[in-house]
């Protein structure tokens, strides 16, 4: 009779297998070609609403394509479903797959409010609902994070985040443009990046907006200008100030501010290189992220999605979350929603 370890052993060594639904830019430029190498899963098949683009991705990867049923019950059972459709469509699949004990990895956004997302959470196992977050196994912000958890730098004091300008926005999804799918503007498709690595860092409790600034057109934001306090889980409060904006130019980068010195980096720069300002001198250097011999910190995109996908798959077989579980992530919802409510109020005061 197999032991308890012997039994755990036995399931990492087994292929999980993988059903994808979506057949976007982000499935076909990172998720396929992740999971085409990674060991210990399998990819069964793919289906989309565009059958034409998913058939062509089924060829390309040589994976079977599944045609997208009326009956979504019929759709063939896989121990991890990619959900990967726009925001708006999800929610006939998160009915059906509830039902199912399979696993399931969606991609951002995942909620606009908190309740929705305990909602969502309360559906499956913490381990077998992960948000695709994967600015969270970074090498960059790993690396912050354990710098801001061992106080190198001394106590972490203030954190700025822009994104955005007015020649373009990275980033976006490519049905971004109808509000029935996306239900947002900017702030909630790609500047969720840059809250929810403000709360993963500082392991946050708790926020208050003590300012904000929205303007929106035509139901999506275009501009959001906060500024807000953080607690962390030592009592302390940080100032945050975050800007995402179609309008102005922003700083492009996150910024952690320390007594003496300020860390940053860009959320959507490959490079993965943190910079380092003394604020004594005003001299700037630039410090390239460590490899230690035990551990490689991921820097490429392929290298941070094969790492979130590793933590997600070790989670189910040891079913244990970790900071790929939805769960982990409902602060950021939070301040997300509670953003969009004042933000609502300040556009009918100016109505009326």
């Amino acid at each position: 009779m197999l032991t308890t370890n012997n039994k755990a052993m036995e399931q990492i060594n087994k292929n999980l297998s993988i059903g994808i639904i979506g057949a976007g830019d982000i499935v076909s430029k990172v998720h396929l070609p992740v999971l085409s190498a990674m060991e210990g899963a399998a990819i069964r098949w793919i289906t989309d609403i565009d059958s034409k683009k998913a058939y062509s991705l089924a060829n390309a990867y040589k994976i079977s394509y599944c045609e997208l049923p009326r009956n979504l019950t019929e759709l063939p059972y896989t121990d991890i479903v990619l959900l990967a459709i726009p925001y708006g469509a999800r929610k006939p699949y998160y009915e059906v797959f509830r039902e199912r004990t399979s696993a399931l990895y969606v991609e951002k956004p995942f909620s606009l409010t908190q309740d929705e997302h305990k909602n969502l959470c309360s559906w499956f196992p913490p381990y077998k609902l992960c948000l695709g977050l994967q600015r969270r196994s970074w090498g960059p912000t790993l690396l912050i994070k354990k710098i801001i958890e061992t106080n190198v730098y001394g106590e972490l004091q203030a954190i700025r985040f822009g994104l955005g300008n007015p020649a373009g926005f990275v980033g976006l999804a490519d049905f971004f443009s109808d509000i029935s799918l996306s239900r947002g503007g900017i702030l909630f498709d790609v500047g969720i990046h840059g809250i929810d690595t403000i709360f993963f860092c500082t392991n946050a409790k708790l926020f208050q907006i003590n300012y904000l600034k929205m303007i929106t057109e035509k139901g999506y934001d275009i501009h959001t200008k906060a500024e807000y306090t953080i607690q962390n889980s030592q009592n302390n409060n940080i100032k945050c100030e975050i800007t995402v904006s179609s309008l102005q130019e922003t700083i492009n980068k996150i910024e952690f501010e320390f007594k003496d010195s300020v860390l940053s980096y860009s959320l959507f720069d490959l490079e993965g290189r943190i910079n380092i300002k003394t604020l004594e001198d005003k001299t700037s250097e630039t410090l390239s992220l460590t490899i230690d011999k035990d551990k490689t910190y991921p820097i490429t995109t392929f290298q941070t999605f094969c790492e979130h996908w590793s933590h997600f798959i070790n989670g189910i077989n040891f079913k244990q979350a970790n900071w790929t579980s939805a769960s982990d992530s409902l602060l950021t919802t939070g301040l997300i929603e509670s953003l969009y409510k004042e933000g609502s109020k300040q556009i009918q005061k100016l109505k009326t």
